[in-house]
C-alpha cells in the first residue's frame, strides 16, 4: 500500500502575457468553424464567406486566452510548461 502526503497550496491564475488571444468563429447551423487567428478579422471574414457559400447566417465568436497557474510557494519540484510536457 502506497501512502501519499498532501498539502494545500494557494494558487494564482493569470493571463499569459506573451501569448495573444486566439479568435475563432463557429457556425451555429452546422459543425463548421474557422481556423484560429490572432486577429479577429480572420474569423469575421470566414463568417461572411461561409454565409455566402452555405446560406447560414448565425455564428458564435470564440475568444481563447492562455492562462497560467502559479503556486504562491515553492512546491519542491521543477514546473514544466504545458508545451514542454511530454
Amino acid at each position: 500500500m502506497t501512502r501519499s502526503r498532501m498539502r494545500f497550496v494557494n494558487m494564482r491564475l493569470s493571463n499569459e502575457s506573451d501569448k495573444p488571444p486566439l479568435y475563432t468563429a463557429e457556425c451555429a447551423e452546422c459543425p463548421e468553424k474557422s481556423e484560429p487567428h490572432e486577429e479577429q478579422a480572420g474569423p469575421e471574414l470566414w463568417c461572411l464567406m461561409h454565409a455566402g457559400r452555405a446560406h447560414h447566417f448565425a455564428f458564435r465568436g470564440v475568444v481563447t486566452n492562455a492562462f497560467r497557474v502559479t503556486p504562491e510557494e515553492d512546491l519542491g519540484h521543477s514546473q514544466q510548461s504545458p508545451d514542454s510536457a511530454g
